[in-house]
């Protein structure tokens, strides 16, 4: 819309009101290409994965479950060591050696998961086996944003769920979040789809939190936070709340010692049978 001087604005006013005319077509913000965006978002993701040092983190989980017709109440709490190193995933008891292996090797009941921490990124980002869409701008966890939606299929997902006896691959679907201006991830949301009746769960759900992490005089990209919430035939809900904390880049002088890794997988798994024997 034109903004024209007439006799009945004072000149002053006038001025002013093309001024800003004039600013609000400057600040206009350029359309969106989002498949070039989309591009970019993998490549910096991408980036970020080779840049990231082989690391261990104490992983801490406060684990709940709500019964049905009951509240929501704490369980226990779990303590793990994790490493990522050369792009999977190993876990260890505090203070003990690392192996081959899903976190459920180590926690034996109630609901567990891995796959947070590098391998959802890998599996999203480094292949081509999602569709994605543009979800449009907006505000997440105290960033401008870049939001897309993506659905991975049942026959090219890794996602693996393990109820009791019982497991499946299934696929997923989700969101993330970037920053709109240095395009790292901000949040990445995945729910499973499809879940085999077998199995014996109705839900599960994962929302990861990205912060940069200091590790070895260096920034990282992790989920410092994460959460695991899963409903179970029956009515039982479980909910894990998961922090990473006193991180540090593995070096050959570290006292901790990583058992012989065999292939190469980036499977996740959720174990919750156990919710029900608790």
């Amino acid at each position: 819309m034109d903004v024209q001087c007439s006799r009945s604005l004072a000149r002053a006013a006038c001025a002013l009101a093309l001024l800003a005319h004039s600013a609000t077509g400057l600040a206009a913000d350029p359309p969106i290409d989002p498949e070039g965006l989309l591009q970019r978002i993998r490549s910096k993701v991408v980036a970020r994965l080779s840049q990231l040092p082989n690391y261990t983190c104490r992983e801490t989980i406060d684990r709940y479950l709500r019964r049905p017709s009951a509240e929501l109440r704490p369980i226990d709490r779990v303590e793990l060591e994790v490493a990522f190193v050369g792009n999977r995933e190993m876990y260890a008891p505090p203070g003990g050696e690392f192996e081959d292996g899903h976190a459920s090797r180590l926690v034996h009941s109630g609901t567990i998961s891995d796959g947070e921490y590098g391998t959802h990124m890998v599996s999203l980002f480094r292949t081509d086996h999602a569709s994605f869409q543009f979800a449009g701008t907006g505000k997440k966890d105290g960033h401008r944003t870049y939001k897309y939606d993506f659905r991975m299929p049942q026959e090219k997902s890794n996602f693996l769920l393990k109820h009791d006896a019982a497991e499946g691959i299934v696929g997923y679907r989700g969101s993330f979040w970037v920053d709109t201006a240095t395009l790292d991830l901000v949040r990445l949301e995945i729910k499973a789809e499809h879940i085999p009746a077998y199995i014996g769960i109705d839900s599960v759900s994962e929302t990861m939190r990205y912060e940069m992490i200091q590790a070895g005089g260096a920034e990282f990209l992790l989920p410092q936070t994460s959460e695991l919430a899963v409903w179970f035939e029956g009515g039982n809900y479980s909910l894990n709340i998961v922090r990473l904390e006193r991180c540090r880049e593995y070096t050959g002088e570290s006292s901790v010692a990583f058992g012989a890794v065999q292939g190469s997988s980036d499977r996740q798994k959720t174990d919750p049978g156990a919710a029900e024997k608790k």
